[in-house]
């Protein structure tokens, strides 16, 4: 009986520690060109909806791979619509992508104190050209166009240098490895480069439209997540995080 009851003192012990099940951390697969504005969504999504976020950076076709190969994310915050889109087609979504901004490309260097103007810039002098891998990186695609538009892609093909992402691009150009390079108005923006090297908008006319879009993620219903997964796509529609996006050069979709 002592026994019996010592049992079941342990086991009621057990169950009352443990308490309920820890929440799943929600995991968001991030393009790079957001890696210096997500830490503040999240610390302002979190105001509101505590609970762990992880954060996995990378090329927004990369992440999309991973995703196909069902990685465990709940949600895919890309550079592009191309991608979200191909994981809708495929089944992978809970629902269809949302616009939630728009990038913008410009050109940038740390390897000269001059002016950057598009109009008389020598390009006879630069051994090499950064810019993300345009077939896995939206903002290389687009830096190709811009490459085009301005008559200088037969010039550079050859000294192009490709980061896998925004993040490796930028490494590139802030180690002066490439002399000039185009990335991301948020990166250049951002509090870590906003004082380092000079740089300039782009024609919007010399790229296509860079439109971003977030969607849920199937893996939301295995893990449990899918509530906090709806809340954070939701968060990114406010104003409060329309307002940190436009802070870290983004522009906001307009809506009907």
């Amino acid at each position: 009986m002592k026994k019996l009851f010592a049992f079941t003192i342990i086991t009621w012990f057990f169950l009352f520690s443990c308490g309920e099940p820890k929440p799943k951390a929600l995991r968001l697969a991030v393009a790079s060109n957001l890696q210096y504005v997500i830490d503040p969504l999240v610390t302002a999504f979190k105001k509101a909806n505590p609970g762990e976020v992880e954060i996995i950076l990378g090329s927004s076709g990369k992440l999309a791979t991973q995703i196909i190969g069902s990685a465990p994310f709940d949600i895919f915050i890309s550079a592009d619509q191309k991608y979200p889109k191909e994981l809708e087609r495929k089944q992978l979504t809970i629902a269809s992508p949302q616009t939630y901004a728009r990038g913008e490309l410009v050109l940038w260097s740390l390897a000269t104190n001059d002016k950057l103007d598009l109009n008389i810039l020598d390009l006879s002098q630069i051994e090499h050209f950064a810019i993300p891998n345009p077939e896995i990186a939206p903002y290389g695609k687009a830096a190709v166009e811009a490459l085009k538009f301005y008559g200088w892609y037969d010039q550079l093909e050859k000294k192009l240098v490709m980061g896998e992402n925004i993040a490796q691009t930028n490494q590139f150009i802030i180690n002066k490895n490439a002399q000039l390079g185009m990335t991301a108005l948020s990166s250049v923006v951002s509090a870590p480069m906003k004082k380092q090297g000079i740089w300039t908008t782009l024609n919007p006319d010399s790229f296509t439209p860079i439109q971003q879009d977030v969607v849920i993620l199937n893996k939301t219903n295995e893990r449990g997540t899918e509530a906090a997964a709806t809340a954070f796509v939701n968060f990114l529609t406010t104003k409060e995080a329309q307002n940190i996006l436009q802070q870290h050069g983004y522009k906001i979709p307009q809506t009907k």
